[in-house]
């Protein structure tokens, strides 16, 4: 059991106690670095709250580079931390009230440390002004009882903006305001499901999509994902009473293909016929680097069968903690009956400003000159790769997204594992993620996810030459 405790009497959420206790814990030494952490649902009965709070400190964690999620295997304390980050346990704070606790600097950000987005290039200006403004002399709608799905204005923003950049038709009324993935995973899990129901996922995949369906009662069926992406026909011979399954079409995590519309049509056919729900994750759609983004599965739905998760995380930052999702409407009386029980857990105090930001074309301007800057770091990396370790290493799909994987060619992928040179990499200050770790089971494929949206062009460079003294020497 860890040493937490959770005081219902102060103004401070519970996922914030939560996230705090936990990151002393970590830096401290009391949670060792490569140690496990309990599972949110064990957490959740031990200290008496719902895995949703558990789920948005685990979140949180993980954004700030203290944790890492492992495919089928758990929630860890990251073996990534920097050098002097972890304190001696008779000199670091201690959770209890009475000793100072100096809230340390975030762990710096490595290349190519995956899912950040380039912070730096956050619309300072834009957003301030914003802010200033909703919340300077706020209207008194902004101070009394909220819908329960969200602040309308920012749900008509993402209709709108849904419309334009991936050719989904909805009405705001559709819309959810969430606290980010998990929290919409949570909520559909026990919204659209029964206890027990199994549902289809990825593999490779995104280990906590997998463990937020566990933390609501469902059994998950790990799918392998062949060239062409998921294939529903392989997923219902594995397991033919599936009533939902979890899918990134626009571009598969962590392998980046797309989902052939063949493969499309067939996943909407099944799920008529089988009663099945569609989750479909587009975690990082907006970054297409070769015309406009890819209409959604669910611009194709006509059934009623798609339920539509994104995020603001990739975008703006992961500490909003905003996403949404975007629900048929034979779905809407059971959220609101789930949230009339939970209560809605995404801030609010963002969701006017966000609202607004979007309106006035600010977020749309934002997005596209992200795109033009992540699309030149692609070329950059990728050129620097070809030319320092094309004969070493074969590129994946890079089309889109923030990442790229690569694999070794030839013998060398026989003789050291991905695990190995993701060890002998961060010798080198280098923070690189297995493809093996994203696995349900055992990998079928080896190779290194490189993030490098948060890393100017130098500092690519950089990275690819001290990554070459690694794999070469």
């Amino acid at each position: 059991m860890l040493s937490v405790s959770l005081d219902r009497e102060v103004r401070t959420p519970l996922h914030a106690q939560l996230t705090d206790q936990l990151r002393r814990l970590i830096l401290n030494g009391r949670l060792p670095v490569g140690s496990k952490l309990p599972s949110s649902r064990k957490l959740s009965v031990e200290l008496s709250v719902s895995r949703v709070t558990v789920v948005t400190a685990m979140d949180q964690l993980q954004s700030e580079g203290y944790i890492e999620t492992r495919q089928g295997s758990g929630v860890f304390v990251t073996a990534d931390l920097p050098d002097g980050m972890v304190l001696h346990p008779d000199r670091g704070a201690d959770s209890g009230v009475d000793k100072p606790f100096v809230v340390p600097e975030a762990p710096e950000i490595r290349p190519f440390q995956t899912f950040m987005p380039d912070l730096s290039l956050f619309p300072h200006r834009h957003w301030s002004r914003t802010f200033d403004r909703v919340w300077r002399q706020p209207d008194a709608s902004l101070l009394t009882h909220q819908d329960l799905f969200g602040w309308p204005a920012l749900r008509v923003a993402i209709a709108d903006h849904l419309a334009t950049w991936r050719g989904i038709v909805c009405s705001p009324e559709q819309i959810v305001i969430t606290a980010g993935t998990r929290d919409a995973i949570d909520l559909i899990a026990h919204s659209a499901f029964r206890k027990g129901d199994t549902v289809l996922v990825e593999d490779p995949g995104y280990a906590s999509l997998g463990l937020a369906l566990d933390d609501g009662g469902l059994t998950v069926c790990p799918v392998p994902v062949g060239r062409q992406g998921f294939d529903i026909a392989w997923g219902t011979a594995l397991a033919p009473e599936a009533k939902g399954a979890v899918v990134t079409p626009s571009r598969q995590f962590p392998l980046g293909m797309t989902l052939p519309v063949a493969r499309r049509l067939d996943l909407l056919s099944w799920s008529r016929t089988a009663d099945g729900l569609l989750i479909e994750d587009d975690y990082d759609s907006e970054f297409r680097y070769f015309g406009a983004p890819l209409p959604a599965l669910m611009s194709l739905d006509e059934h009623g069968v798609v339920v539509y998760l994104g995020s603001f995380s990739k975008v703006l930052s992961p500490t909003f903690r905003l996403g949404f999702l975007v629900a048929p409407d034979r779905l809407l009386d059971q959220i609101r009956d789930r949230l009339l029980v939970t209560g809605p857990h995404a801030s609010f105090l963002v969701q006017p400003v966000l609202a607004r930001f979007m309106a006035e074309g600010h977020f749309a301007t934002h997005l596209r000159r992200m795109r033009r800057i992540y699309g030149q770091r692609r070329d950059v990396l990728t050129h620097a790769l070809a030319e320092q370790l094309g004969d070493v290493v074969e590129i994946g799909d890079v089309s889109a997204g923030m990442h790229a994987v690569i694999r070794l060619r030839g013998d060398r992928a026989c003789v050291e594992t991905d695990e190995a040179v993701a060890a002998r990499a961060r010798e080198v200050g280098l923070v690189l993620r297995p493809l093996s770790s994203y696995y349900a089971g055992k990998p079928r494929s080896q190779g290194l996810v490189l993030g490098y949206a948060a890393f100017d062009e130098a500092k690519l460079v950089d990275g690819v030459r001290a990554l070459s003294e690694v794999l070469v020497g």
